[in-house]
């Protein structure tokens, strides 16, 4: 065994008991970091290095250049580094600590207008005939309302459970990235189309399924939705209103439009958007504020008399 496959071995094992009980690192994220440390000791080995020992900053550098790899890339890829190699050097000088995390720009938020959001939300067909296409009808717009209504991400939808409605007060409860819960409020319409859907159309597809499932959203044989599943009838949706994407752009969607309000003036509080988001910093949420003021800028040019 090669000294590279035993440190990532070695790596593997760390990440699997990293976090204590309660916050554990998602399988997910641990499949992510052993990806970054991977590629970069495959490239490491193949440019003459022999164990992680001998790995230096500008080593990383030249793996990161190597690699191709874009600034929010090499930061995300900085975090595993720092896992991986910390064990093989002197407290404090990891290579992986002496390389300046890149500062990565981030994208604009992509824009839907509250027109083309209620089209893709509110215009699906009604044309299923039969119990299965008239319950995935019902369970679609459930999803859509959701999605847009809560600002859900695609996995809070495919992991949420009946327990997990509050119709009494109106509400879901999600547990979001990082194991972090929190309590969302649902709209009159996300309530209405939930209700349909778990009354006349959620029983036709849950009694194909082997075992009962506690998912609210099921696909057609009865089993809980994945992220994939979602995406299509986002997707569908969406180009409905002649847009492309999939659940992250009404994800964004809600974000902005709640800051925008349904009326000028209106709008919600930047804190009040991080919390139904579930956004762990605000400079995240200060993104959908940039779009909004874009917004505010277009309607001020057109209507102000010096615009």
């Amino acid at each position: 065994m090669s000294a590279w496959t035993r440190s990532l071995d070695e790596l593997a094992e760390r990440l699997a008991h990293q976090g204590g009980r309660a916050r554990r690192l998602s399988a997910a994220s641990q499949a992510a970091y052993l990806k970054d440390a991977r590629q970069v000791a495959t490239w490491l080995e193949a440019n003459g290095l022999e164990r992680p020992e001998q790995i230096t900053p500008s080593a990383l550098v030249a793996a990161f250049r190597g690699l191709a790899w874009a600034p929010p890339t090499q930061a995300r890829a900085l975090t595993a580094l720092r896992s991986w190699l910390e064990p093989y050097h002197a407290p404090g000088r990891s290579p992986a600590d002496l390389v300046d995390r890149p500062r990565a720009i981030p994208p604009p938020v992509p824009r839907l207008s509250q027109r083309d959001a209620a089209t893709a939300v509110g215009g699906a067909p009604r044309s299923a005939e039969g119990p299965i296409p008239q319950a995935l009808e019902l369970r679609d717009r459930a999803l859509l309302e959701v999605l847009y209504g809560s600002g859900l991400r695609r996995q809070e939808a495919c992991d949420l459970e009946l327990a997990q409605l509050d119709f009494e007060h109106e509400t879901l409860r999600v547990v979001g990235k990082g194991g972090r819960a929190r309590t969302v409020p649902l709209t009159e319409p996300s309530a209405m189309a939930l209700r349909h859907w778990l009354a006349d159309g959620r029983p036709a597809l849950a009694a194909r399924a082997a075992r009962a499932p506690s998912t609210v959203f099921l696909t057609r044989s009865g089993r809980p939705m994945d992220g994939s599943a979602i995406y299509r009838v986002v997707s569908r949706a969406l180009r409905r209103a002649g847009r492309g994407g999939g659940p992250h752009l009404l994800r964004h969607a809600t974000g902005t439009h709640l800051l925008e309000g349904a009326r000028p003036g209106e709008g919600a509080h930047l804190r009040v958007v991080q919390e139904v988001l579930g956004h762990a910093s605000l400079a995240t949420t200060q993104r959908y504020t940039g779009v909004t003021t874009r917004a505010i800028q277009s309607q001020l040019r057109r209507a102000h008399p010096r615009g």
